[in-house]
């Protein structure tokens, strides 16, 4: 009998960990991979991310149980207009994204009636090192997850079951809560390094300046996502993203009036009264990211499982083995 498959579209950062995290332990599954960019599919291969490729779309998922989408939100329309035309009932589509709300709205209406769909986030701090294709990218790490529009409750438990095979701790959330949230901590940063960037590189002495621009430049400018990629993403969540630079631009105020505020008489400056509190702010979630360990322990949603979708695809096979 053939082993059921999982096919990994999209063979980055996340999909490539994932297909080399699936596989720390042995499954009883066969992990097929799809890149559109051939060079990334080969390289997955060769790494042993994924057991095989397939280069034509149809082919690496036609079969599958389990169908991971590991690509940016621009791309999912196109994906999820071919996946409905031969997508299996009960293949459970897990889709991995930064933005949770697009993607659910998008597959309510390219896949009305399919009711296995999952989203999912990996939160990946890469504090204290660079994040690299790697089995333990996703150790310890939150793993947000939601159901779309009909997914029934076996879907997002076998999700739930994937997330815990990887090493990650699943997190249910609110996709409204966290699309918020998210705009403030994942794509303000990335709208503050493009402004950044841009100020700078368009300014007459950038000739000059670029010379002096070292470490806090290049931290503060980082992009983690081409042009297209970052316009699409902000361009879905805006709506939370310019209720954060409403925010921002509060918050800037602020601190303004404190550079120009004059300390008085035996007194701490108030500006270095909350650069103290900031700075120690940022080393508690510093030290907390490392470690894992946060001050509050969210428990997920109870979830009833009929079963059916789990015991027919993996049974207990997605569950992380137990130490002694």
């Amino acid at each position: 009998m053939a082993k059921p498959i999982i096919t990994i579209i999209g063979l980055g950062l996340t999909g490539a960990s994932v297909g080399l995290g699936l596989q720390r332990t042995p499954g009883n599954f066969e992990v097929v991979g799809h890149d559109k960019n051939p060079e990334a599919a080969q390289q997955a291969r060769r790494q042993g991310a994924v057991q095989r490729v397939e280069w034509n779309l149809y082919n690496a998922y036609a079969d599958a149980e389990l169908i991971v989408l590991a690509v940016p939100v621009s791309e999912l329309q196109a994906l999820f207009t071919h996946l409905s035309q031969e997508l299996k009932p009960n293949t459970l589509v897990f889709a991995l994204v930064d933005v949770m709300q697009p993607a659910i709205d998008l597959a309510a209406e390219y896949l009305p009636q399919h009711h296995h769909f999952v989203v999912g986030h990996p939160i990946l701090s890469g504090v204290g090192g660079t994040l690299t294709i790697r089995a333990d990218l996703f150790d310890e790490a939150t793993f947000c997850i939601a159901p779309g529009v009909n997914a029934e409750s076996s879907a997002v438990q076998m999700a739930s079951d994937f997330v815990e095979r990887l090493g990650a701790k699943p997190l249910f959330v609110d996709v409204q809560e966290h699309d918020g949230m998210i705009a403030g901590v994942e794509q303000l940063p990335q709208l503050l390094a493009a402004a950044i960037m841009h100020m700078n590189s368009t300014a007459v002495s950038w000739r000059d300046v670029k010379r002096l621009a070292g470490r806090p430049f290049a931290q503060a400018t980082a992009l983690d996502h081409s042009a297209e990629h970052l316009f699409a993403a902000l361009q879905v969540n805006r709506h939370n993203l310019l209720l954060r630079i409403d925010q921002l631009q509060e918050e800037l105020a602020e601190w303004r009036e404190l550079l120009i505020t004059e300390a008085q008489p035996d007194q701490a400056h108030p500006l270095l009264a909350n650069l103290e509190r900031t700075v120690q702010a940022r080393l508690e979630w510093e030290a907390q990211s490392i470690l894992k360990n946060w001050d509050v322990a969210s428990e997920p949603l109870p979830i009833e499982s009929k079963g059916s979708l789990r015991q027919m695809f993996f049974g207990n096979l997605l569950s992380r083995s137990k130490k002694p």
